[in-house]
């Protein structure tokens, strides 16, 4: 007589089903991204997002020293960048990084990609995050 092989069971995901990130980073930056006036900067915008989303998913008590990190990453390949303008991206991406938490706060996957994708159908983002 044959055995039938048991498929071992699938562990039960707790929660709802994970959304998209892209539709995720939309709605939490999208204001934010739609200030670019060209793809370019768009990206950009999406670029500085995805990063403001890492740090919020990182421990609490590591996201200073990575917004630090990040303001001196931008400034060494934006050396004219001022110190006002330093400062004002400061307060975006604590803002961003706000507006994650409160939005998503148990959400900690990390976006390792992201592009900026314009059409004649529209405009939309494409965002990859590393399996945890």
């Amino acid at each position: 007589m044959e055995q039938k092989k048991n498929k071992p069971e699938q562990p039960a995901q707790p929660g709802p089903p994970k959304r998209k990130l892209s539709e995720m980073i939309s709605e939490f930056a999208g204001d934010f991204i739609r200030l670019g006036d060209t793809p370019e900067a768009k990206q950009n915008y999406l670029t500085g997002a995805c990063t403001a989303w890492n740090i919020a998913s990182a421990p609490p008590e590591r996201r200073k020293k990575l917004v630090d990190d990040f303001l001196a990453e931008y400034k060494r390949h934006n050396p004219s960048t001022d110190d006002a303008a330093l400062s004002a991206i400061r307060k975006d991406m604590e803002h961003l990084i706000d507006v994650k938490l409160k939005m998503f706060p148990h959400d900690v996957r990390q976006i390792v990609t992201a592009r900026y994708i314009q059409t004649n159908a529209g405009d939309r983002i494409e965002v990859g995050s590393a399996r945890l």
